[in-house]
């Protein structure tokens, strides 16, 4: 048998394209009551997108098996998953100000946590006030979009990033959000 050359793998002979991890877009539906009670601007949508630096796919669960035994032989079936939600879905954001002294994206996370669970007065609200939807991208170089997820009934669990300050740091302050989602949908084409 001879070995493998360029001209005889088809990936390499239809010059398929690599998928590169960098070229995505996140796209975050805040809840209702927030962006009707006008809490955030308008271009909140924008301002997020522009300013995520990382995102995830879903990790499938790995399915279990059950056993079935027939005297002197078994079976093996699939169980269902252990669970169908995603508890610790991370993405990250640029913190930066306004020239009007407003610091855009911490802004619109805390309002969103604040629906939540409001540290200033302890208010809570229904699962129906603080769920929005946040939606992954990955496309190709020309822009074509080849794998979209969309997460349902997203919650934002927490937030960290800008807890220590130090004379002595360099870094530019950064933020990382963490959310849980019931189900999500994955489209790839």
């Amino acid at each position: 048998m001879p070995l493998p050359h360029f001209s005889n793998i088809k990936t390499a002979t239809s010059l398929e394209e690599v998928v590169f991890p960098n070229l995505y877009e996140v796209n975050i539906v805040l809840p209702k009551s927030i962006t009707d009670a006008g809490s955030v601007s308008d271009d909140y949508q924008n301002i997020l997108l522009e300013n995520c630096t990382n995102a995830k796919f879903p990790t499938y669960p790995t399915i279990e098996t059950a056993m079935q035994r027939f005297k002197y032989s078994t079976r093996l079936y699939m169980k269902m998953p252990t669970s169908t939600s995603v508890e610790d879905l991370g993405l990250s954001f640029n913190v930066n100000q306004t020239d009007k002294k407003v610091i855009s994206t911490f802004k619109i996370i805390k309002t969103w946590y604040d629906q939540v669970w409001n540290n200033e007065d302890g208010s809570l609200h229904y699962k129906r006030n603080i769920t929005g939807e946040i939606i992954v991208f990955a496309h190709d170089k020309e822009g074509h979009v080849i794998r979209k997820v969309v997460y349902h009934n997203a919650q934002i669990k927490g937030f960290t990033g800008w807890e220590e300050l130090a004379w002595e740091s360099n870094d530019i302050v950064k933020l990382g959000a963490t959310f849980a989602s019931d189900y999500w949908e994955d489209f790839y084409y």
